[in-house]
Parts: C-alpha cells; sequence; structure tokens
C-alpha cells in the first residue's frame, strides 16, 4: 500500500513544472545567489535572472557610480552554447555618506537584473546551469572585498514558463525601483563652480515633493559630498549641484530620484536624465571669476618663495642673483627671462601630467610626484650632484657653475633656465597661502584653463627674480663681483647637502631599510663619478675616454639603484600604527572610521593631513603643535589627534583632500565635540592660533 501511495506522488510531481534552483554563496556580511524570474525557460526566448544581495545590517554595497569611494559589483557568466545575457541593470541608489565623502550603494537587500537570451535551437531533455562569478565590495566603516561563483540550474520546457512565485515580490520591488525614462525635457547649465539641472515638470507640485536627489552615472561630474540645492516655479525643477573635479563634461546623465507624497504615502520615483552642457554665461560675466584665480595664483606663486620647501633650491638663487652684478642690464634682463622661462616651462609640464594622471581616474594631488620612491631617489642624487659642482668636485665648462669669464654665454643661459626648472621641482612638496584655492579651482577647470593658472603660480614663484633684471635700481645694490664668489657658491653647497640628507630621510620614511641603503650607495657611486670625471678631465688620449666610459658606467649604475625603491613595499609603520613624538603628542593613524568613531563619541578630533616631503608640515608640527601649552591644551580639552600621512600614496586622503577643495598638503582640521563642520585652519600656524582655536571647544 506505501509503495503505491509513494508512486501515485512520484507520478504527480513528475507533470508539475520544476523549479530553479542555485546555490546561495553566504559570506560574513552577504550572501549572494543568481535568481530566476521563471521556474523553466523556453528555446529562442529571453528571460530576467537577478544578482540578488542580503547584506548584513549596518553594512552596503555599492551602485554602477559607487561615489567617492568604494567599487561597483561586477558578475563574468559561463553561459552554455548560444545563450547571452546583458549587462547588469542597477535600481536606483541611495546616499551613504562616510566621514565628510558621499557613497551611492544599497544597505539591507538589493537585486541587479540581467537579461538572458536564450537559442532556439536548444536541447529540452535536460536541464541547463548558468553560472557566473561575481565580484563585490561591502563596507561598514571598514571595506571588505568579496567574491563567489553562483550557479543557477533551469529547466527547458516547450510551455509558457511558470513565474518562479517565492522571488516574484523581490522582482516586481526592484522594478519598481529602476528608473524610468524621464517624460520630461531637461537641460544642463554650468555657471562657475555651480552645475544646474533645469526639469522641465510642469506638473510637479513643491508641497508635495519632500526631497530630489541626483545621481550621476560617472564620478567627478559633480561634488558628492555637497549639498544638492532644489527649487521650483512655475515651468518644473531646478536643482543647483556643485561641480566635481572633472573638466571635460561635455554631457550630463545619471538618476533623478523624487521622494513626493501621493495619497499620504511617501513614494519615490526614479527618472533617468540625460542632457549636453549649455553655455550658461557670457565671457564677461566668468572673466571676473577667472582673473581673481589668476591673480591668486600669482600671489600664491610669490608666496611659495618665503615657504620652507623652498629653501634647499635658495642657495642657487642665491648665486644667481649675485652673478647678476657681474653682466650687463641687457644679460641681466635676459637671464631673468630665461630663468622664467624655465620655471613656466617646468609648471606646464607638471601641469599637463597632473591633469592627464586625473583624467584618467588617478587619485593624485599638488607634489603627487615626492610619493614615487625613485623619484625622492634621484631629486637626491640631483641635489647631491648640485652640491658637488658647488663644492668644486667636478666642474662643467671653464668656471665653477657658469661663473668665469670664459664661461660661454650660450651655457651661462642654459644654467638659468634649468635653475628654473630646478627651483619648480623642489617648491612642489609645498602648498603656499593662496595656492590652494588656484590649484583647486585648476583642477576642476577645462585643460587650458588649469594650464593658465599653472602658469600664473610659476610666474610667481619666479616674479622677485624678474624684478631685480628690469629695476635698475635693485641691480645697484648688489655686492661687487671679486674672489669672494667662489668661496661664497662652495659655503651655498651646504643647503644642497643638507637638502639630500632630508630626501633620504624621506625615502626611508616611504621603504624602510632596504630603499635607505640602496640609495646612499648610489650618493657614494656620484661621488666617485664624480671625481673620477674631474680627476681625468685635463688628460688627453685613451686614458681620459676610459676615465669617462668609467664614470658613466658607474652613474648608470647607480641610476639603476635609484629603481629598487619602487619594489619595496611602502613603509607603512610610521603612517598605520600610533606615533608619539618627542614632546608626548600621541598622533593616531587617520582613516574614516576612525575619525567617523571618534566623533560618535562625542570627543573633539583635530586631524593633521601631512607629509614626510612637506617641509611646511614638519615645520609646523615643530613650531606650532610639538610645544608645551599647545599640547596642555589638547589634553585639556581632551582632543583626539589624528595623522593623515600622505608620503605615500594613499586613495582614502587624497579622496579627502579633494572634499575639502585641497589638493596638496598641508591641511589642518579641527571638529569640536558633536558636530561634523570642521574649523579649517590656515597652512602656516603659529603655537597662539592653535591654542586659541583648541580652547574655544
Amino acid at each position: 500500500m506505501f509503495i503505491a501511495i509513494a508512486t501515485l506522488i512520484l507520478s504527480f510531481l513528475t507533470l508539475l513544472p520544476l523549479p530553479a534552483w542555485a546555490n546561495p554563496i553566504k559570506t560574513e556580511h552577504v550572501q549572494a545567489q543568481l535568481v530566476s524570474e521563471v521556474n523553466s525557460i523556453q528555446p529562442g526566448q529571453s528571460f530576467w535572472v537577478g544578482l540578488h544581495f542580503q547584506i548584513k545590517p549596518g553594512w552596503h554595497t555599492y551602485w554602477k557610480n559607487p561615489g567617492d569611494s568604494g567599487a561597483a559589483p561586477t558578475i563574468a557568466w559561463t553561459l552554455p552554447s548560444g545563450f547571452s545575457a546583458g549587462e547588469l541593470v542597477y535600481p536606483y541608489p541611495e546616499r551613504l555618506p562616510t566621514s565628510g565623502l558621499m557613497n551611492f550603494g544599497y544597505k539591507n537587500e538589493v537585486m541587479l537584473l540581467s537579461q538572458i537570451t536564450t537559442p532556439a535551437n536548444i536541447n529540452t531533455d535536460k536541464p541547463i546551469q548558468l553560472s557566473a562569478k561575481a565580484d563585490w565590495l561591502v563596507c561598514e566603516q571598514e571595506c571588505i572585498p568579496e567574491n563567489a561563483t553562483l550557479n543557477l540550474n533551469l529547466e527547458i520546457a516547450k510551455e509558457t514558463p511558470v513565474p518562479n512565485t517565492k522571488w516574484t515580490k523581490v522582482f516586481e520591488k526592484t522594478r519598481a525601483a529602476l528608473p524610468q525614462d524621464s517624460p520630461w525635457q531637461s537641460t544642463t547649465r554650468i555657471n562657475g563652480e555651480t552645475l544646474t539641472l533645469r526639469v522641465n515638470a510642469q506638473q510637479l507640485q513643491a508641497n508635495q515633493i519632500k526631497e530630489v536627489v541626483f545621481f550621476p552615472n560617472q564620478d567627478g561630474i559633480i561634488n558628492n559630498a555637497a549639498a544638492q540645492k532644489a527649487s521650483f516655479d512655475k515651468d518644473g525643477l531646478t536643482v543647483e549641484l556643485e561641480r566635481g573635479n572633472r573638466s571635460d563634461v561635455k554631457q550630463v546623465s545619471g538618476v533623478l530620484v523624487l521622494q513626493e507624497v501621493l495619497d499620504g504615502q511617501i513614494a519615490n520615483q526614479a527618472f533617468t536624465i540625460a542632457t549636453q552642457i549649455e553655455t550658461a554665461a557670457t565671457p564677461q560675466a566668468t572673466s571676473p571669476a577667472l582673473w581673481n584665480v589668476l591673480g591668486l595664483a600669482l600671489l600664491g606663486g610669490i608666496a611659495l618663495n618665503l615657504m620652507p620647501c623652498v629653501f634647499p633650491v635658495l642657495s642657487l638663487k642665491a648665486l644667481n642673483v649675485v652673478q647678476k652684478s657681474n653682466f650687463s642690464k641687457q644679460e641681466v634682463r635676459l637671464r631673468g627671462l630665461v630663468f622664467t622661462a624655465g620655471v613656466l616651462i617646468s609648471f606646464t609640464a607638471l601641469a599637463t601630467v597632473l591633469i592627464v594622471l586625473r583624467s584618467f581616474g588617478q587619485q593624485i594631488g599638488w607634489g603627487f610626484q615626492l610619493q614615487s620612491p625613485v623619484f625622492v631617489t634621484l631629486l637626491a642624487y640631483l641635489m647631491f650632484a648640485v652640491g658637488l659642482s658647488l663644492s668644486g668636485v667636478f666642474i662643467f665648462g671653464a668656471s665653477l657653475m657658469g661663473m668665469g669669464q670664459g664661461l660661454a654665454a650660450r651655457n651661462g643661459l642654459w644654467g638659468e633656465f634649468f635653475t628654473g626648472v630646478f627651483a619648480t621641482v623642489v617648491a612642489t612638496p609645498c602648498t603656499a597661502p593662496f595656492m590652494a584655492t588656484a590649484i583647486g579651482v585648476a583642477l576642476t577647470q577645462t585643460p587650458g584653463v588649469a594650464i593658465a593658472i599653472f602658469l600664473f603660480l610659476g610666474l610667481g614663484l619666479a616674479f622677485p627674480y624678474l624684478l631685480i633684471g628690469f629695476l635698475p635700481g635693485l641691480q645697484k645694490v648688489l655686492p661687487k663681483p671679486g674672489a669672494w664668489m667662489e668661496t661664497f657658491a662652495q659655503f651655498l653647497a651646504f643647503p644642497m647637502y643638507a637638502a639630500t640628507a632630508w630626501l633620504v630621510w624621506v625615502l626611508a620614511q616611504q621603504t624602510g631599510s632596504t630603499g635607505l641603503a640602496a640609495a646612499l650607495f648610489g650618493l657614494v657611486l656620484i661621488g666617485f663619478a664624480a671625481w673620477l670625471h674631474q680627476k681625468t678631465y685635463t688628460i688627453s688620449g685613451w686614458t681620459r675616454r676610459f676615465a669617462s666610459i668609467a664614470a658613466l658606467v658607474v652613474l648608470g649604475f647607480a641610476l639603476t639603484l635609484a629603481q629598487l625603491p619602487s619594489s619595496i613595499a611602502p613603509n607603512v609603520a610610521n603612517s598605520k600604527t600610533q606615533q608619539t613624538t618627542s614632546s608626548g603628542l600621541n598622533w593616531q593613524p587617520y582613516n574614516a572610521q576612525k575619525l567617523a568613531e571618534l566623533r560618535q563619541s562625542g570627543k573633539p578630533v583635530f586631524v593633521n593631513f601631512s607629509a614626510a616631503w612637506c617641509i611646511t608640515c614638519l615645520v609646523n608640527e615643530r613650531v606650532a603643535l610639538n610645544q608645551s601649552d599647545t599640547i596642555a591644551a589638547f589634553q585639556e580639552k581632551n582632543v583626539a589627534l589624528l595623522k593623515a600621512d600622505w608620503t605615500n600614496r594613499d586613495t582614502e586622503i587624497t579622496q579627502t583632500l579633494a572634499a575639502f577643495g585641497r589638493s596638496g598638503v598641508p591641511l589642518y582640521l579641527l571638529y569640536p565635540a558633536n558636530s561634523d563642520t570642521p574649523q579649517i585652519l590656515p597652512q602656516i600656524l603659529s603655537p597662539q592660533q592653535v591654542q586659541e582655536k583648541v580652547k574655544s571647544l
């Protein structure tokens, strides 16, 4: 009797459509699986599959544009022959603020859809398997990359597929959250730092709209963390957005989400927006703002001459100034112009590299080249070689650094030009007053405007030396030439040696003892090559040729050693562990999670954005922060101290700097207790300024 009943039940079940089945993968934070909208599929028909995430409370995943940080989910399909899969379709996201940044993503649960097309000539005798490798990033305050290979098995049936009732509501909810094509005409305008989105929707009522949020499809279009200001009039909706860092914006596309009150209930509607940029203002209206920025750049360049970062090159500048008393007025002016040309060309090259790298998505800012251990090593070599030349260890031409009368005029002008190049390279670690605003604006403009701003910055750096060349009164006060000039030049070699020592110390912070050893050995080789070149300079014949070849080989080996630090993992000991200075300041390493935890606990927080290669940062720490009265003020107010060390490239720090309109260090933020808005301190600190700010908390 039992066998008969079991046989009847089994026979009945075989007449029913078999459900789709899959293998959900569960990690510590997410359960992921592939889900079909139907229990079986038909040959030659399309059907929808969902990549479903069940997310741990407090955690989130990301939209296709993750915002200021994060990464969008990806899926790579492995399908039976003849099958094809469409791109992922995303429901609209929500804004996820994180420590001054803004991300776009999902909490709790989300399903991303993909349409699968089935071939017409498919074997119906056995089920098929869809397989996909999914990668996603799940974050709370920390972020964890996860992945899984997901499988979905489906029966093939000739009749119309039956819906997968277990997942019907989830598919309905997902489709309700998919952005629809906008029924309204939209326009976009850019006016200075404002991007204005205009939607001609006369039927929208201001008293019914609770919230308006625009999510751009591409990063860099808007400042994601800035407030979005929506207003209504009789013709529709206007949304004012703060521009992002992209200067090449030709069109704007994204998702506009309206939170509306309908029949006493709140409902969200999402619409796709795609518009071309329209010109919002005439040149007469925009030119004053541009001239203001150019003026700031000029003042910033002049102030750069007074910054500690430029001190290493002051010896060459002082030597140039003294030399000017040895030339005619015309020669002095020509040399000033050539020096300025070296500065301007260098700033143009630096700006071009910076703009190009940022256009490729690189998170870099002002002074980015000093985050490269190879560049730091080569710059240390250059400083050391200049010092050796000033000391007379080796000489190019007839006299030291082009000082003597026998040096050709052409060589002297080349010396002026490369002094300008050298001054630019050494000055780039610094951010002077007025510079932050100018550079921040430059990185959001078109390449032409950005380069113009950088040129004015370079003009400011060269301005004092142009004045000497074109004001005869200043030339009269210069000291008279004499034998003392050679001694003066030799004395000025020591700032170059000090700069070399500083750069080697920076390299040690980046690469540790191995990189330090490679650089020191490279310096010894450069010293030997310079000595060998000079020792055989006056010898003729094969001896001199052999010595020159040997010097070049030694120099080549030193340059090869400069590549070694790039293969060494960055030394993160200083930036990722707690640091205690000799004066008693306890710095904790900065990250967004730590900052959020401290602010949520109600403690005031001081954040120090710094780098080992930023001399201004080091001077500020020594002069203003590591003072007993400042330390006492921090302790009295129970201020937590965070250091964001930008010595090595750090995307999170770069993004945070950009969120505050900065592209370089130093930056000092003081968060009062229970406040989301920090006080921004000046780039040049004094003990009194810091103590007054802290005591006012």
